[in-house]
């Protein structure tokens, strides 16, 4: 009964600020609905977007951890043949991940009819919102499981619910702020 009230006390008010963050993202989403409206093959592959970038930051916390736990990665911010590694096993796993997605979202939009504009500049915007999420997380993630694990704490408790929120709000923050750059002007 200790561990779950561990569990419980440790993600409590990650999973609040998590909710917080939804709300925020939902608010955002809605108030920057006629960009969204304009380029509907973004509506489309936008859910998958979210579930690739957070399902790839969850399997990133839980490779921490587990590097920090069994002690193949040292509770330190430094980098190591290890988290090399696992930066460009990720990377090589989310740039496939995102070529499937991206084609099939471009066959669903072609067969449901749904307008197609500029798709090279949405491949393009996709695939740098996808970068840059990447590489922000990841240097996120790596600080964050070593700070949250020095303090005796589960990594996996805060970060992986905190994670997927946050991606789920800074995916369409950056595909609205990269469509207002690269298309809008």
């Amino acid at each position: 009964m200790e561990y779950f009230r561990k569990i419980f006390k440790e993600s409590i008010i990650i999973v609040i600020i998590s909710s917080l963050m939804g709300l925020v993202s939902g608010t955002f989403l809605a108030s920057n609905q006629g960009i969204l409206i304009t380029f509907p093959i973004i509506v489309l592959i936008l859910p998958s977007l979210n579930s690739l970038i957070g399902d790839i930051a969850t399997v990133l916390t839980s490779r921490l951890t587990s590097h920090l736990y069994i002690g193949t990665l040292p509770p330190k911010i430094q980098i190591s043949e290890r988290l090399k590694k696992d930066f460009l096993g990720l990377l090589i796993t989310l740039f496939l991940s995102l070529a499937v997605l991206l084609i099939l979202g471009f066959i669903v939009g072609i067969l449901t009819d749904i307008e197609i504009l500029n798709p090279f500049f949405i491949i393009l915007i996709v695939i740098l919102t996808i970068s840059i999420l990447f590489s922000t997380l990841f240097t996120f993630l790596f600080i964050g499981s070593i700070f949250i694990f020095k303090r005796g704490r589960d990594p996996n408790n805060f970060l992986i619910p905190f994670v997927t929120s946050l991606a789920d709000f800074l995916t369409p923050l950056l595909l609205i702020i990269f469509i207002q750059i690269f298309l809008l002007n």
